[in-house]
């Protein structure tokens, strides 16, 4: 019996217009998208390698960090973005100390130097694999499962069915079996030929577990149609017609995709609000204002007593005791920006952390933010990427800029550095964020995409066994 019912709704599935709109929108959408992602990340690479290649060239040197140009660091682009561009195009990809002498200590400025050919598509986003799967195949979910009761008690045939001896279990599994697979495998198909199309031009990354990658996205994907598909065979059981099932459904769809994530991030702003970057670069700058005042104090009162001749005892005297004061405010000026940042990195990951869970409420949040992860386009990625700089702001500082020695005199001063000026200068290589971290990061995520599925279609299944198809 249940595969009787099961052939019954896959032909009916097959002969049906959606089924073809749905084959021909997979086709057309997922392969354009690979395609067109992967030709761009070609294209930002290219521009990293540049970036980086220009910059090693001219910096070869301690003296052309210090002098010349300054130092950098530069992230590469993320090679999964194809999957989610996520915040490719906002997060800092790039770092860098001031250019010719700084005061120690230097602070590594960070910034974004991606740009966009085709201004439009900033306000339409680009064509990945989050776009289909969160917007097109959601709503072919919706209209593939709104009539799925409701419509056939408009045309009859369910009370022809139910007239027979036939298990009402069955025929709720038999339907959500045959027009799952209906929806699932035209995707899995065009993703899969994509993808083999692109990797036989040899487009596809070769970075240590990006085909894992590539796999979980495939199933996040797949959860959070079979969310959508669910909820529509739940709200059709729940109605009598499909007009009103199909209204409630893009109802939910447009709260769950646009607006429930929006309020989650207002929400989180509001009961966990952090300091902008501007704010903490004026707090930095006051206290750096204040220390440097003090110790210039202490400097000059010194100078004032230390004679013109430098190969006496009294002036070595004085340039020890100059250098001590000097080492104990630049200590103080570390402690007290190195106390900004732990402090406002600490309020950003609790406000971030109380975002996610907020808009995990809606399963495209659950499956958004995960896709970027997975990427590596997301927060995981951005707060990797600013612990590297300031490891290497770390390393600069204790090999360069801190070795510089302020000499302060009566009627003036000078400056030298202990650093040798022809050492090699030090080169920032980047970690990506390791893909045990990023799978223990989205677990959550999945594990809530597949809870969205149980409820829904236990709902579905309860409200089932007692509709009335009168």
């Amino acid at each position: 019996m249940m595969r009787t019912l099961f052939i019954k709704e896959v032909r009916d599935a097959l002969s049906s217009r959606r089924f073809w709109v749905i084959l021909a929108l997979c086709l057309i959408l997922i392969p354009l998208g690979v395609e067109v992602s992967l030709k761009d990340y070609q294209t930002r690479l290219q521009n990293y390698r540049e970036a980086v290649r220009i910059y090693r060239e001219e910096t070869k040197q301690v003296q052309d960090v210090l002098y010349k140009e300054g130092a950098k660091a530069f992230a590469p682009p993320a090679q999964l973005s194809f999957l989610s561009l996520g915040l490719e195009l906002v997060l800092p990809n790039v770092a860098e100390t001031p250019a010719g002498r700084a005061d120690p200590p230097v602070v590594m400025r960070l910034g974004n130097n991606e740009s966009r050919d085709n201004l439009y598509e900033f306000f339409t986003g680009p064509l990945d694999l989050v776009f289909v799967v969160a917007v097109v195949m959601s709503l072919l979910a919706v209209i593939l499962t709104y009539g799925a009761i409701s419509g056939e008690k408009e045309l009859g045939t369910l009370g022809q069915v139910l007239s027979n001896s036939v298990p009402r279990a069955k025929i709720i599994l038999a339907k959500a079996t045959a027009n799952g697979l209906v929806l699932v495998i035209p995707f899995l198909l065009s993703l899969i030929l994509s993808l083999t199309l692109v990797e036989l031009q040899g487009g596809l990354p070769s970075a240590a577990g990006a085909w894992t990658s590539i796999g979980l996205g495939a199933l996040v994907s797949v959860l959070l149609v079979g969310v959508f598909f669910n909820l529509g065979l739940f709200v059709s059981s729940l109605t009598k017609q499909a007009v009103p099932a199909l209204v409630t459904l893009l109802l939910v769809w447009v709260f769950l995709y646009g607006v429930y994530p929006r309020l989650a991030a207002a929400a989180a702003q509001i009961l966990h609000p952090v300091k902008s970057d501007a704010l903490v670069a004026l707090e930095k700058s006051q206290i750096k204002h204040d220390i440097e005042k003090a110790r210039d104090a202490e400097l000059e009162t010194v100078a004032q007593t230390m004679p013109r001749d430098f190969k006496s005892e009294a002036f070595k005297a004085g340039q020890k005791k100059q250098q001590e004061i000097h080492d104990r405010y630049q200590a103080k000026l570390e402690a007290g920006w190195k106390a900004i940042d732990r402090d406002v990195e600490a309020r950003r990951s609790t406000r971030d952390a109380l975002t996610a869970d907020i808009a995990r409420l809606s399963p495209v949040s659950s499956f958004v933010r995960p896709m970027a992860e997975l990427a590596r386009s997301g927060w995981l990625e951005s707060g990797q990427f600013r612990r590297e700089v300031r490891q290497y702001e770390e390393v600069l500082n204790r090999e360069i800029f801190d070795k510089q020695r302020i000499i302060r005199m009566p009627r003036g001063g000078m400056i030298s550095n202990e650093a040798d000026p022809k050492a090699p200068a030090p080169v920032f290589a980047y970690v990506p964020t390791p893909e045990d971290d990023v799978v223990r990061d989205i677990l959550p995520d999945v594990a809530l995409l597949i809870l969205f599925n149980l409820v829904f279609f236990a709902g579905a299944f309860v409200t089932f066994l007692r509709y009335d198809p009168r």
